[in-house]
């Protein structure tokens, strides 16, 4: 809805929240000024004065924002900042002469319910990572529960401006400057940090794996799905990927061609699957696992030419590298992690992982490249600043 509202000095503009399919107009007069009617009808957001000495109204009407720290284990909320906002304005002409019909008319201010709430910051060292003393600048957009969407005030009103049939240059007019406006200050961002882009979608990847998992899916081909559209998640270095190729009898999940020209099988089991029993040994579908790449290496051993010609894998020597990927972390303990590194030993080519060691690995990588990374950070938005 557009409510137009007409006072002594001027018209303030209302665009509320969109409701209905076609929006409504609604047009008023109120017997009052622009400085007692604007905090009216922007809930205490725009404050507009009659002159330059004025005293500030923020501190006593405005609304109220919050910074709150939350203990994750007990969920209690501590405010750690706290102030009064809002918008103010003196009422006069510019400095130039005001603009005359067909332009819009002087526009003492234009106020959309979108913020931003910076933070700036220095990431420490917790003993794990690399980075000691990184600053960094929180960048979160924020949306008021204000029941509009735009606030516009018109002083020194002239009735030869408001006509019908200059509403659509005016909108083009506004549009255009919305949008320069807007890529301007995005690239002011990306200047800042040119990394930020390609950190947040890794971001995004990394979280919907971490997603992904946490679900349990029981088909070890959800897994596989998802990791056949973003293979780089098991191999950063492969230059090709096949996924379900025939190896005699069998199937791979992936065979990975690396950069080095090395090559990769991978075995998918399900994140749900248990590697060790309670007594310490291994499970059936780890053992079942192991089997599969040892029969995979034989048939590519006996039968080599034929593997590099007719499954275009040229190169590949008789016995690859493997990895197994089955259950999660969390299944483990200090024993069992102890016994994947003997089994590594007895058979040095081939890894075993978790999902969540995949999910560590890949991380580990793009912080390398692109710097850490805040999985947990939502609509947040985060630049590593210049030393």
């Amino acid at each position: 809805m557009i409510a137009c509202t007409c006072c002594q000095d001027g018209i303030i503009i209302r665009y509320d929240a969109r409701t209905e399919a076609k929006p409504a107009f609604a047009f008023g007069w109120i017997n009052e000024t622009l400085s007692e009617l604007a905090p009216k009808l922007s809930e205490s957001v725009v404050f507009c004065y009659p002159d330059k000495d004025y005293k500030s109204l923020i501190p006593e009407k405005g609304r109220e924002i919050r910074l709150c720290k939350t203990d994750e284990s007990t969920g209690k909320e501590e405010v750690i900042f706290h102030a009064r906002i809002g918008i103010e304005a003196v009422i006069q002409p510019p400095t130039n002469p005001l603009p005359q019909p067909p332009a819009k008319p002087y526009c003492l201010i234009t106020v959309a319910n979108s913020f931003e709430l910076g933070l700036v910051g220095i990431m420490l060292a917790d003993g794990q990572g690399t980075d000691k003393g990184r600053r960094f600048l929180t960048r979160n957009k924020v949306r008021f529960p204000f029941g509009w969407e735009c606030i516009e005030i018109f002083p020194f009103p002239n009735k030869n401006h408001w006509k019908p049939e200059y509403a659509s240059i005016w909108a083009e007019n506004d549009i255009l400057a919305s949008v320069v406006t807007a890529q301007f200050r995005e690239q002011q961002f990306h200047n800042l940090d040119p990394k930020a882009a390609a950190r947040a979608e890794y971001e995004k990847l990394l979280f919907a794996y971490k997603q992904l998992l946490d679900s349990e899916p029981e088909r070890e081909e959800t897994l596989q799905s998802f990791l056949k559209k973003y293979p780089a998640l098991l191999c950063p270095t492969h230059i090709r990927v096949k996924p379900k190729l025939q190896l005699g009898k069998n199937v791979t999940d992936f065979i990975f061609q690396e950069s080095t020209c090395d090559y990769l099988l991978v075995e998918l089991e399900r994140s749900t699957e248990q590697l060790f029993l309670k007594n310490g040994d291994t499970s059936y579908r780890l053992n079942h696992a192991r089997n599969q790449i040892t029969d995979w290496r034989r048939y590519i051993a006996d039968n080599v030419h034929t593997v590099q010609q007719e499954l275009d894998l040229p190169g590949i020597s008789g016995s690859p590298r493997a990895i197994i990927v089955i259950g999660r972390s969390h299944s483990l303990n200090e024993t069992n992690r102890r016994k994947l590194i003997a089994l590594e030993d007895e058979s040095p080519k081939t890894k075993i992982m978790t999902y969540d060691d995949v999910f560590e690995s890949a991380k580990a990588v793009v912080e390398n490249l692109l710097g850490p990374l805040w999985l947990q950070a939502g609509k947040t938005e985060v630049y590593y600043l210049p030393n």
